[in-house]
C-alpha cells in the first residue's frame, strides 16, 4: 500500500514539474527571445511570415522583398518568398504590416519589442517581375504609390516625415534596392518611408538625412576581398577603410548597413561580423537567422587602451647630508 502511494505521489510530482516547465516555456514563447540590437533578418526568400518571425526571434528589423500584383481588383504588393506552384504569395499588408501593428497595439509602450524605445526597422526591397519576352527587369512605376497607400492606414505607428521634420514612430520603413524612385520621396511633404542612400550622399548635393537616414555599400567589393582567399582576420588597410566609412556616415548623422558581406564559409562570415561590430556598424544583416542571433548574443569584447605601470623613483639624498 505504501509503495503504491509512493508511486502515485511520484507521478503527481512529475506531472506538476512538467506543468511548471510547460508554463515557463509558454511564458518565454510569449515574451520572445532576447533583443538583438542591430540585427536584421533578410527574408527575401521566406518565410511567409517574415515580420512575426523576426520579431519573435528578437531581431531589431527585417528586410522583405515585394512586387506588384496587378491581377487583383486594385494593385497590391505581394512578398517575393518562395511558394508552392499555383499558390500566391501573401500580401505585404497581411504578412508584414498587420502582424507588426498587432504587436505594437499589444505593447503598453507602443513598440514592437517590449522595453525597447528604438523603432523597429522594416526594409522593403522592390523586385519587379522580369519581362516574359525580353527577361529585362523594369519597375512598373507604381511600386511606391502602392506602398504609400498601404502605409497610410498605419501612419500612427510609423516614423513620419512631415514638412521637413522627422517624427519617430514604432516602425521605420526604409526602401532599399535600385527600383525605387528617389523623386517620389524628395517631392513629398508628408511620407511614411525613407530611402537607403549611398555613401556618395554624404557629399554636397547628395540626399539629405531626412530622405536617406541610412547609407549602404557593397563591402567585400570595396575592400577588395577575394572569395578564393579566406581572411583569418581583416588586413590593416581593410579595417582602416571600414572604420573610416563608418565614422564619415556617423559624423553626417546617418546609420550604416553594408551589403555583399560573405555568408559562407562560416569562418569568413564570422571574421566580417566581428569587424562590423568592432567598427560600430549600426545594422548587421543576414539570411542565416540562427547564426546571426547566436553571434549577436555574444558579449561584446571591449578593447582597453594600454595603461602604463606607474614607476616609483627612489628618493636620492644629496651628498654630505646624513
Amino acid at each position: 500500500m505504501d509503495s503504491a502511494l509512493a508511486t502515485v505521489a511520484t507521478g503527481l510530482a512529475g506531472l506538476a514539474t512538467c506543468g511548471t516547465l510547460g508554463a515557463i516555456a509558454a511564458a518565454r514563447a510569449r515574451r520572445g527571445r532576447p533583443y538583438l540590437a542591430g540585427g536584421l533578418l533578410v527574408a527575401l526568400d521566406g518565410p511567409t511570415d517574415p515580420a512575426a518571425t523576426a520579431a519573435r526571434a528578437g531581431f531589431a528589423g527585417v528586410e522583405v522583398g515585394v512586387r506588384i500584383d496587378a491581377d487583383t481588383t486594385a494593385p497590391t504588393l505581394r512578398l517575393t518568398c518562395a511558394m508552392p506552384p499555383g499558390e500566391p504569395a501573401p500580401t505585404f499588408d497581411q504578412a508584414v504590416l498587420t502582424p507588426l501593428a498587432t504587436r505594437v497595439a499589444g505593447n503598453r509602450l507602443g513598440r514592437v519589442h517590449p522595453r525597447r524605445a528604438e523603432p523597429f526597422l522594416l526594409m522593403v526591397r522592390a523586385e519587379p517581375e522580369p519581362d516574359p519576352e525580353t527577361g529585362e527587369v523594369r519597375p512598373t512605376g507604381r511600386e511606391y504609390e502602392t506602398l504609400d497607400e498601404l502605409l497610410r492606414p498605419h501612419a500612427a505607428i510609423l516614423t513620419t516625415f512631415l514638412g521637413g521634420r522627422v517624427i519617430p514612430g514604432a516602425i521605420t520603413v526604409v526602401l532599399t534596392g535600385a527600383h525605387w524612385s528617389r523623386a517620389d520621396l524628395l517631392g513629398a511633404y508628408e511620407r511614411h518611408a525613407f530611402l537607403e542612400g549611398r555613401f556618395s550622399d554624404l557629399e554636397p548635393g547628395g540626399l539629405p538625412v531626412g530622405v536617406a537616414p541610412m547609407v549602404s555599400a557593397p563591402l567585400a567589393a570595396r575592400l577588395g576581398f577575394d572569395a578564393r582567399e579566406e581572411w583569418p582576420e581583416f588586413p590593416a588597410e581593410a579595417r582602416h577603410i571600414l572604420r573610416s566609412l563608418v565614422r564619415a556616415a556617423h559624423a553626417d548623422g546617418r546609420r550604416v548597413r553594408f551589403a555583399d558581406v560573405p555568408e559562407s564559409p562560416r569562418r569568413v562570415r564570422d571574421v566580417f561580423w566581428r569587424e562590423l561590430r568592432a567598427a560600430e556598424v549600426d545594422v548587421i544583416a543576414s539570411r542565416h537567422r540562427g547564426p546571426l542571433a547566436r553571434f549577436l548574443r555574444r558579449p561584446v569584447r571591449r578593447t582597453h587602451k594600454h595603461r602604463a605601470v606607474p614607476v616609483q623613483y627612489a628618493t636620492q639624498r644629496s651628498p654630505g647630508l646624513n
